[in-house]
């Protein structure tokens, strides 16, 4: 497959202004590292350096990257005692990391703000757990894991002996009011034949593979994927975890008794891994805005071209990543290592300088989920079987996934401006459901959503809006009365203006404020950069299919700045859509050339 890549610098709507923004795109060797933007961008560039320095030091084991003022990691090198208004600023602290962290907070014990593991005695273990304890019950919270590892440390007197001394991390979890849950999504990527269904289907079902593919049929969606074994479309399941970290799935509980004791769910995107469905792959990174992204390689086969396209795809929208590498009981364990070599150099080339950390157990995977955010932080790597259960009964796997970090996208103050910002809701799956009616399922971008809320449903392909009804909203299948910027749910909407008439719903609608309606738009001016093509220009006329949020649709170069379009360089280019759309300012491009003629594009 040629391809052909552009960069954006800054997009411009309907004569608004330009608003500007951080891009990487990535192909092959030239896969670039992810900016960190925003007012946390300095930190971030010093926490990356310094995690590059720890790698190659050899005593990274006792170390971690020093602690960020924004985030919800906190450091405490011991909580021992405290004063009555020392503990009223430590439960304010620990509320607002769990604020940060959309109500999950990960604290380091023992360990100093630099990064220092210095560790605790027994007694000062004790005390810290026991004063972290009375400001979680405080805010009515609850620790959900617990991790503990020792550190030596030289002994003052003359003997030479070493003192153990204990280091613990903690998850603490706090369900917001708003919400009955903390919701996570999760992509899952890779080739075709490396396992990605048969592992969810292992992880929702808590039911071991027979090696023929059998857990992976409670994924398929069609009946063609069932005779191919491959999944062509956005297969959607979910795990959830309880107070105390235990995993809940569809092996003992029921989905309304799973949701009624979650307190954490982790819905799980399976995306198509043949390359014939690699817009289906990108549409479903762009349209269902996933959290992180759990790359799958086949130990037997290694990485692909596919897992190459697909850490490209993950890396050019900034997405966290973590590798699972499956069938590790079909290789030995010469070849297993090779493996990982491999993945370990793909990475480095998509920019994640970091390195990789093999995860084994429950203490690592707590470590690994808690920089998992942190650009340049090393990328978590886990070895399972879903045949045998090797790496997957050991709890390093389901304590990664309970661990999870929310999107940095909804975290604390950003979450809260989203809020105070009309409504937008995207539609990215529609149902005709008996009884019910029309059904739109998507994201809530910005604003809040209640039922009985009266919104404008649109643009239809002539560029007309609707007036709807919200009569029902459902999320993770539980009827809920209201909804926040980033969460997934299912509408059923029933038309106000014209009862008789349906709304006609179709995926890259949006549904909006009365009061403050946006305008839709046919054409649209970008900045763009070039950055491969099978040929060395392009000029106007140009097509190709565009990928912006849950609208895909082709769009047409009617102008170019200076005519053509030259590889490496900037031009402001004008395009136009066939269909009207409402359009968002904050994206990435990207286009590959499929066959001579069509080209496919995504933008985020």
């Amino acid at each position: 497959m040629t391809s052909t890549h552009f960069i954006v610098r800054w997009l411009e709507v309907g004569g608004g202004q330009p608003r500007m923004g951080a891009v990487c795109i990535a192909r092959e060797t030239r896969w670039q590292q992810r900016q960190p933007s925003g007012r946390s961008s300095s930190a971030l560039l010093a926490r990356q350096r310094l995690v590059s320095e720890l790698i190659e030091s050899s005593d990274a084991e006792n170390r971690l990257p020093p602690e960020m003022e924004l985030g919800n990691i906190e450091y405490k090198a011991k909580l021992v005692s405290p004063s009555v208004s020392r503990l009223e600023h430590l439960i304010t602290q620990m509320k607002w990391r769990l604020s940060e962290g959309m109500g999950e907070a990960i604290y380091e014990l023992g360990v100093e703000d630099d990064g220092r593991m210095v560790g605790m005695c027994d007694e000062e273990y004790d005390e810290s757990m026991r004063t972290l304890r009375t400001m979680a019950d405080a805010l009515q919270a609850d620790i959900v894991e617990c991790t503990e590892r020792e550190v030596r440390e030289a002994s003052d007197d003359e003997s030479g002996e070493t003192e153990r001394r204990r280091v613990a991390e903690v998850l603490i979890r706090r369900v917001p009011e708003s919400q009955p849950f903390v919701e996570s999504r999760l992509a899952v990527l890779g080739g075709a034949d490396v396992g990605k269904s048969t592992l969810c289907g292992v992880l929702t079902h808590q039911q071991l593979d027979d090696g023929n593919g059998k857990t992976r049929m409670n994924q398929f969606r069609h009946p063609h994927e069932v005779l191919t074994g491959k999944t062509s479309s956005v297969c959607q399941d979910m795990i959830a975890f309880d107070s105390k970290g235990k995993i809940l799935n569809y092996s003992a509980t029921s989905v309304s008794e799973m949701v009624e004791q979650a307190t954490k769910v982790v819905h799980l995107l399976d995306l198509a891994g043949d390359a014939k469905y690699l817009k289906t792959t990108i549409y479903g990174l762009s349209a269902y805005g996933p959290h992180a992204v759990c790359l799958i390689v086949s130990a037997t086969s290694g990485p692909t071209t596919i897992t190459r396209e697909h850490l490209g795809l993950a890396v050019a929208l900034s997405l966290p990543v973590f590798v699972v590498i499956t069938k590790r009981d079909a290789v030995s364990k010469e070849r297993l290592r090779s493996v990982m070599d491999a993945v370990a150099r793909l990475l480095g080339r998509a920019g994640l300088r970091g390195g990789v950390v093999r995860v084994r157990r429950k203490r690592e995977a707590v470590r690994a989920a808690s920089v998992l955010l942190s650009s340049g932080g090393a990328v978590p790597l886990l070895c399972v079987s879903s045949v045998t259960g090797e790496g997957m009964k050991i709890t390093a796997l389901r304590c990664l996934l309970n661990a999870l970090p929310p999107s940095t996208a909804m975290m604390g103050h950003r979450k809260d401006e989203l809020l105070r910002l009309p409504l937008l809701f995207t539609v990215e799956e529609t149902y005709q459901v008996p009884h019910v009616g029309e059904v739109a399922c998507g994201v809530l971008a910005e604003g809040s959503l209640r039922m009985r809320d009266r919104v404008m449903v649109g643009p239809s392909k002539e560029g007309k809006w609707r007036i709807a009804t919200v009569a029902g909203v459902r999320r993770a299948k539980v009827p809920v009365l209201s909804v926040e910027p980033g969460q997934a749910v299912s509408l059923s909407l029933l038309p106000a203006d014209n009862v008789d008439e349906p709304l006609g719903l179709r995926r890259g609608m949006v549904l909006q404020c009365e009061l403050a309606p946006r305008s839709a738009c046919t054409r649209f001016v970008a900045q763009l950069m070039l950055l491969s093509h099978e040929g060395t220009t392009i000029t106007s006329g140009f097509e190709a299919i565009f990928f912006i949020g849950s609208v895909r649709q082709l769009a047409r170069v009617e102008k170019v700045e200076g005519t053509t379009l030259r590889t490496g360089e900037w031009a402001t280019v004008e395009l136009s859509f066939n269909i009207t759309s409402i359009l968002r300012c904050d994206f990435r491009i990207r286009a590959s050339l499929a066959r001579p003629g069509e080209s496919e594009m995504w933008w985020r």
